[in-house]
């Protein structure tokens, strides 16, 4: 989900476009702080027009494309697709370039003159859903039965788990994660001791990101793992979008 957008005017550091599809909130101090930092970006992508910018907030991107004295921003979950994101900001930029140059010549300051264009930004950007890419969470197959279970009780009342479930209880531990894989793995040399602790983190509300921060390892570590794990077939995924 591409929670915020901004739509920034180079030269002035005004916000010409704000659009909010998400939950990711920003108080007043950090969006002026935001969009200063912004135009100062903007002064180091003057050499490259239509690049992307990718910065890491720890829970969401920052996504930034400059051209022609407009800067865009999008603030994105670290899942969604940067690639498409890029295209989406640069399609923006293009129609809105080509639309407006004339009048930011000698603009005023009134963004008024804009509304008009951010049913064009909420089309291209299919309201902040543009990126989204099914997220594969990887889930140990003795908390499989009852996570399914977990979904159909939430589907009965007409819900479905997504990505902001997720990002809500990552820090509370479902009640399968009691469960344990047999001692044995650990006697037989099939696990070791960290990998045994490690492979009860995938309950199913874990990805692989949260599991390496959770367990202090680096993400490739944390991907053998799991990639382990699946050979052995003790692993399954669900998918959320």
């Amino acid at each position: 989900m591409l929670h915020n957008f901004y739509l920034i005017h180079q030269h002035t550091g005004i916000c010409l476009i704000h659009r909010k599809y998400g939950t990711i909130e920003f108080n007043q101090d950090l969006v002026s702080g935001f969009l200063t930092a912004l135009k100062d970006f903007s002064v180091e992508f003057s050499k490259g027009s239509g690049e992307l910018k990718v910065i890491d907030m720890q829970v969401f991107y920052l996504l930034l494309v400059f051209k022609e004295g407009v800067l865009c921003t999008a603030a994105a979950d670290k899942n969604d697709d940067a690639k498409i994101t890029h295209k989406a900001l640069t399609d923006i930029i293009d129609q809105f370039v080509g639309k407006f140059s004339g009048q930011l010549e000698n603009w005023s300051g009134d963004v008024r003159i804009f509304r008009n264009f951010e049913k064009v930004i909420d089309d291209v950007l299919k309201v902040g859903k543009v990126a989204e890419i099914q997220l594969k969470i990887p889930i140990l197959k003795i908390f499989k039965k009852d996570f399914m279970k977990s979904q159909k009780r939430i589907a009965k009342k007409g819900l479905v788990l997504s990505e902001e479930d997720l990002r809500k209880v990552k820090d509370v531990k479902p009640e399968w994660a009691a469960k344990r894989l047999p001692k044995q793995v650990i006697a037989t040399g099939v696990l070791d001791k960290e990998e045994f602790k490690i492979a009860h983190l995938a309950d199913g509300f874990h990805t692989i990101a949260d599991i390496a921060e959770e367990s202090g390892h680096p993400e490739t570590v944390i991907q053998k793992i799991i990639n382990n794990l699946d050979k052995l077939e003790l692993l399954s995924y669900v998918e959320i979008r």
